[in-house]
């Protein structure tokens, strides 16, 4: 799926935004919402479209990356509970975890919880 990561903009609702509680990491959350023409369900699968695990995971990046640029160093732990089909609102949550880089996600669509997943970032600079 070529230019894929540049195709993700055009699907947000709402943009990253980080949400402090006191006691608790900050969390950053972005919402999405697919159309049946994105490139993303082409193949998967005929007749019965379902977002990629691989889309899930770039969104869990995105979010985390917060609008900078970030690599995808490593997925830890990745869990597919439920599938996402084209038209539903897709809510991302990630916040830190236990070490540096490190981020956990929970990927939901109609307030039902459809991936779950442990992951590392590397932060880079953006030369202009």
């Amino acid at each position: 799926m070529p230019g894929l990561s540049q195709e993700l903009s055009h699907f947000v609702v709402t943009p990253p935004h980080l949400i402090c509680r006191e006691g608790e990491p900050d969390t950053m959350q972005c919402h999405f919402m697919f159309t049946p023409e994105f490139s993303g369900f082409d193949g998967h699968f005929p007749d019965n479209p379902l977002l990629p695990g691989i889309v899930q995971i770039m969104l869990a990046r995105y979010t985390a990356a917060v609008g900078k640029s970030a690599r995808l160093c490593r997925v830890k732990r990745c869990k597919f509970l439920h599938a996402i089909k084209p038209g539903e609102t897709v809510s991302v949550s990630v916040k830190p975890g236990r070490s540096t880089g490190e981020y956990q996600a929970t990927i939901a669509s109609n307030d039902v919880a459809c991936s779950a997943m442990v992951f590392e970032l590397e932060h880079t600079e953006v030369w202009q």
